[in-house]
């Protein structure tokens, strides 16, 4: 059954929505990417300098840390960086479907309430989309909920009324579908908090990845591969790429 969505007529009347958007959110420093350009720098120079040291099986291990490293940064950033935005529309739309289908639901229970003349019933099917609206996101859920449980008591009776089991089916997806929605964008900022943590980790030990153990390793071939050497360490550089002014020459940075 296809539900039809809320009329914009009233769509103006609807409560100030809940926001669930981060207006400051946290997301990687211009050091942070800084660093994070000198690690592709690094990353890139071994691998094409691989066959230097590939007779050393504790450079090679280091070399495929840092790549791992890496990898795992650039997920944590993917999370990091997430628009919720696009929740909250899903989130509006899941709503305006849930309450189509319950007053679609409401409205012939009603009818079917007036008619035999249960007049409770019949008042707890006085809904409107006012009425829903005016609510919190669960608490509207919890009343949609209500409206297919009195429904489903009677739903026996409903079909002359365009109610039927399918309909309360209908009903019951668009309102679980709705309480997904309003949970996601909390998830997913959870997650981006997790995740900019994460990065903060990831990059402390990077860092001592490089300064502990490949810096060392490199040092061997200050005699036999000194060209190596040196683009190495130059690779190390943590270029300053200021985000403000285009005209600003990077400025090299001791890693």
């Amino acid at each position: 059954m296809q539900l039809r969505t809320i009329d914009k007529a009233y769509q103006g009347q609807r409560r100030k929505p809940t926001n669930t958007s981060n207006k400051n959110p946290e997301i990687m420093t211009d050091n942070q990417e800084n660093r994070m350009n000198m690690f592709y720098a690094t990353q890139k120079f071994l691998a094409a300098n691989a066959s230097i040291y590939v007779a050393l099986p504790a450079f090679v291990a280091a070399a495929a840390e840092l790549d791992a490293n890496i990898d795992a940064l650039e997920s944590a950033t993917e999370k990091q960086v997430i628009n919720i935005k696009g929740f909250a529309a899903d989130k509006a739309k899941s709503e305006a479907m849930m309450i189509a289908a319950t007053l679609s639901v409401a409205g012939g229970t009603r009818a079917y309430a007036t008619v035999i003349g249960d007049l409770i019933l019949a008042g707890k099917m006085e809904v409107t989309p006012t009425s829903l609206i005016r609510h919190r996101d669960s608490v509207i859920a919890q009343h949609c909920q209500g409206i297919h449980l009195e429904a489903n008591a009677v739903v026996a009776n409903l079909a002359d009324y365009g109610v039927t089991p399918a309909v309360l089916a209908d009903l019951q997806t668009a309102i679980d579908t709705y309480v997904l929605a309003i949970a996601a964008p909390r998830a997913a900022i959870t997650e981006r908090k997790g995740a900019t943590a994460e990065i903060r980790t990831l990059l402390k030990d990077t860092n001592k990845l490089l300064t502990k153990r490949l810096d060392a390793l490199v040092t061997q071939f200050t005699l036999s591969k000194a060209e190596f050497v040196r683009g190495y360490f130059d690779a190390r550089i943590i270029v300053n790429n200021n985000s403000f002014g285009e005209n600003k020459e990077p400025v090299p940075v001791a890693a």
